[in-house]
């Protein structure tokens, strides 16, 4: 998808696009196709400068050659709230530039200014909520209007987790949240009748793991329920060294040796890239010998 825009190929983007929110689609370890098409224009922080000059004009050409394109607003609003945390930098707040600051907050507003002229169009698509919730995070915004937000878009597609997944980031205690209010969220996202139940707790949870040296030590989240939705995930997406791993990693943050063990034996050596899910080769190791020995 990345060769097709910087080759300016925009029909042949918007034929995929089309294709991909018609189908519903998903890969392997159950992420929606259409979500992973914008995410193939993603910009890193490390890239050069030129690097994000060259994508901003192959989205803003992209839209002037399809004017009527919601692909291509949305396209661009996710790259404009990339920039703006490009801008505004990694580290704590007390270390942001206030150019950092200013940059920041112009390219949320451009941002937004795109998603409300997407949303007047008559094509819709469930990733222009998820990039409207990263605008949400990035301003700021009050619970009214975050739970407004998050209305609509399970109105428009009840069962795209990556809403939940993306509200639970927000209510960490770092962001806009109290202590226990993720979770209380995650188990309110899982008795939602038209939801995905036990399977978007889990989702949430694996989000969410990485900000906790132990999950469940650190937090209420609930492992019973975490590894009912893993189970869930499996039988749905069998093929998925991902989950599995998430199984392994989340039954070993649990304690539960058992369940561990049996995760691990399915994984084999099977490892994933480091830091995609652990934290690295060695950890993995590591916490394999716990669940076959029961021993650190």
């Amino acid at each position: 998808m990345a060769e097709l825009l910087y080759a300016q190929k925009f029909d042949e983007l918007e034929k995929e696009a089309a294709a991909a929110r018609a189908s519903k689609e998903v890969f392997a370890n159950g992420t929606w196709k259409i979500s992973q098409f914008y995410f193939a224009f993603e910009r890193k922080n490390r890239d050069a400068q030129g690097l994000w000059n060259v994508t901003e004009d192959a989205l803003q050409a992209w839209q002037k050659a399809f004017p009527s394109s919601v692909t291509a607003r949305i396209a661009y609003a996710d790259f404009l709230v990339d920039y703006a945390w490009h801008a505004r930098g990694t580290g704590y707040a007390d270390t942001v530039t206030p150019e950092g600051w200013r940059l920041m907050k112009e390219r949320l507003s451009q941002a937004n200014k795109v998603l409300v002229d997407a949303r007047k169009l008559p094509e819709k698509d469930p990733v222009l909520y998820s990039v409207a919730l990263q605008v949400a995070l990035g301003v700021g915004l009050d619970k009214a209007g975050y739970e407004k937000l998050m209305d609509e878009a399970y109105a428009f597609e009840p069962t795209f987790w990556g809403y939940d997944a993306s509200r639970a980031y927000s209510l960490l205690p770092r962001w806009y949240g109290e202590p226990g209010e993720w979770e209380a969220f995650a188990a309110k996202a899982a008795a939602r009748p038209d939801g995905l139940g036990a399977e978007v707790y889990a989702r949430i949870v694996m989000r969410l793991v990485d900000f906790h040296e132990n999950l469940f030590r650190e937090s209420k989240a609930s492992w019973p329920k975490t590894k009912e939705g893993i189970e869930i995930l499996k039988k749905k997406y069998p093929e998925s060294v991902e989950i599995l791993s998430y199984g392994a990693l989340l039954a070993t943050c649990a304690n539960d040796n058992k369940t561990a063990k049996a995760y691990f034996e399915e994984l084999g050596d099977r490892y994933l890239e480091e830091g995609k899910i652990w934290p690295s080769k060695e950890s993995f190791v590591h916490y394999r010998k716990w669940a076959r020995t029961g021993k650190w």
